[in-house]
């Protein structure tokens, strides 16, 4: 599974939750309490259920994931806690309590989940004691909160390790979706999602300016003819590090394959980029002085020269290209004269 896809699927549980959620308050709350004529509880469980549906609403437009989850998370606190007050259909109110620990976990990172369980617990007791001071009707009494509230620990702490779990899974997966494994920089495939989505803003906001940077090692193929693929593997592995200690954290520098590199800039002024790719081709000629190493570069601006993201690409490496090929002539040209 791609990383995309549990993003996906994370939105198409805030809709398949809303409509479920909706669809249940509906049926087995408003309608119960128009039947047994609670005509309040039926308009306070009618307000929830519009506000979950325009939260869904917002979040289709926004993608506003944590706005969109704490509010459904808002949302259930108040309707488990009322259903603890008033016992919900037959008494049956509490057993929905079971649904929040896996939400919670779920929609929300570890720490931020045992908080909004704490609410929850905190919420029910305090109804509890305001009961016992018959300030309000608690449906409950100790016995059955107190076995309820034993099963829902047993509840949560599943939901925690299965939640630690997932996410030990998902930093595993992160890695390997956007990570190249040889030099620890962002992989090909992040690299062209990234790029492919920075030119999509650079079309809708003309402030924007990106600069993309095609590299490519000169003589990389000789390192590993004479001194093996190990040898080249750590040659490549310090390239990267002299590349990536060279822009900011922002920046994205990514390996898309073999001796290939790109960069993108945010921000970025050409001539005072073009200044830097010529530091770090000085600095890697210097280092690897033995091997005859160097290195030929690409430019391109976004959006000013291209907003097609194979065009850029392919303007980016004809100039990288162009700058190999005029070193080669100049080193031909001084064996000559010698």
């Amino acid at each position: 599974m791609h990383l995309s896809d549990f993003f996906a699927h994370r939105d198409r549980f805030i809709y398949a939750f809303t409509f479920v959620g909706v669809s249940s308050t509906l049926v087995f709350g408003v309608m119960q309490h128009l039947k047994a004529g609670n005509y309040a509880s039926a308009l306070f469980e009618l307000f929830l259920s519009t506000v979950a549906f325009l939260n869904a609403v917002y979040y289709s437009r926004k993608k506003n994931y944590d706005l969109a989850s704490t509010v459904i998370l808002v949302l259930m606190v108040i309707v488990l806690s009322f259903l603890s007050t008033t016992g919900g259909l037959k008494g049956t109110g509490l057993y929905w309590i079971y649904t929040f620990p896996l939400l919670a976990f779920f929609m929300k990172p570890i720490k931020q989940a045992f908080v909004w369980n704490g609410i929850l617990i905190l919420s029910i007791l305090t109804l509890y004691w305001l009961g016992q001071h018959e300030v309000v009707n608690f449906f409950y009494n100790w016995i059955e909160l107190r076995q309820a509230l034993g099963a829902y620990t047993a509840v949560l702490l599943l939901s925690l390790f299965y939640s630690l779990i997932l996410n030990g899974l998902l930093r595993d997966l992160r890695t390997r979706a956007t990570v190249d494994m040889l030099t620890g920089l962002h992989n090909r495939a992040f690299v062209f999602d990234t790029l492919a989505k920075l030119i999509n803003m650079a079309k809708r906001r003309k402030d924007m300016t990106y600069c993309l940077a095609y590299l490519d090692l000169d003589n990389f193929k000789r390192v590993n003819d004479l001194y093996g693929h190990g040898e080249g593997d750590s040659v490549l592995r310090e390239v990267a590090q002299i590349i990536q200690g060279s822009f900011r954290s922002g920046d994205v520098v990514g390996r898309i394959g073999g001796d290939e590199f790109i960069i993108i800039v945010y921000n970025c002024k050409k001539q005072a980029f073009l200044n830097r790719l010529e530091k770090i081709r000085r600095r890697i000629e210097d280092t690897f002085s033995r091997y005859g190493l160097s290195l030929s570069y690409g430019v391109v601006t976004v959006p000013e020269e291209g907003t097609d993201i194979n065009m850029v690409l392919k303007l980016a490496d004809k100039r990288m290209y162009y700058m190999k090929r005029r070193k080669k002539e100049l080193n031909y040209s001084q064996e000559e004269k010698e």
